[in-house]
């Protein structure tokens, strides 16, 4: 059965307009994280791993003479592939993602940005001038999915502290964004801010609102997530989908995610 013949489409109303969601050509910009091979890693030298669970006279490794195969996971979800974050990560309260975000699937717009040359800390910035450019503020976006160019395959597996400084937002640009009513922010750098920055973490708490700028009426900045360390590939144009996080059930400041994007267009 050709299930092209068969398309899943869903037509949601959104603040009084028609989009039209392609459901069944949902694409996951997570990177696969595999603790067997190879990872991306970032802010660590230590890769994600795993090792059958023992106990007694327990192994989970069929190989080894187990019944079945059970793994102990060790993973830094801050540090080891795709992962959304909430402000908690800057609190000293403790704030897990799934309580603290919006939750429900939201507007997407997928842009494609070529950074500035690096400052003078080397890293390449993210300029208002090229975000402006592109980003449909017309339209109801709960979130921006940032696609770095060049669109470099080798971050599925890089070892951040041994490349080249990643792209991050100038502050101008972050705070333009910050004052806009988004909800959700995805990037393929490892982090929204320079990896060594004296804990300065400026451009986390510009987006979070927390360095005095202010924030938009329309949404709550403190419910607000950044998901960290996508990759988008080529096969997915610049446009607008429909956008799903795929939080883990893992409750801390951080959490791996699997986001997919839904084709999505507004229809008359």
């Amino acid at each position: 059965m050709d299930m092209e013949s068969f398309p899943l489409i869903a037509n949601i109303d959104l603040a009084g307009q028609t989009l039209a969601v392609r459901l069944d050509r949902g694409v996951s910009i997570a990177i696969p994280l595999d603790p067997h091979g190879p990872q991306p890693a970032f802010f660590t030298d230590e890769p994600a791993s795993a090792q059958p669970l023992r106990s007694g006279d327990y192994v989970g490794d069929v190989r080894l003479g187990g019944t079945c195969n059970a793994e102990v996971i060790h993973v830094v979800p801050h540090c080891h592939g795709t992962h959304t974050e909430c402000r908690g990560h800057l609190t000293r309260e403790r704030l897990n993602v799934q309580e603290t975000i919006y939750g429900e699937p939201s507007l997407a717009q997928v842009v494609s940005i070529t950074p500035e040359p690096g400052a003078a800390d080397g890293y390449p910035r993210y300029g208002r001038a090229a975000l402006e450019d592109v980003l449909r503020t017309d339209l109801p976006l709960g979130a921006v999915v940032v696609r770095t160019l060049p669109n470099d395959p080798a971050r599925r597996s890089m070892a951040y502290e041994h490349a080249a400084p990643y792209a991050v937002f100038s502050e101008d640009a972050i705070a333009w964004l910050a004052s806009l009513p988004l909800r959700h922010l995805l990037v393929d750098a490892p982090s929204l801010d320079p990896a060594h920055d004296g804990g300065r973490l400026q451009v986390h708490r510009l987006w979070w609102c927390m360095a005095g700028n202010p924030a938009p009426e329309a949404v709550d900045p403190g419910r607000r997530s950044a998901t960290e360390m996508i990759f988008v590939p080529d096969t997915v144009d610049d446009g607008l989908y429909w956008l799903d996080l795929g939080l883990s059930p893992l409750l801390s400041d951080a959490t791996l995610s699997r986001p997919t994007l839904y084709p999505a267009e507004l229809t008359p």
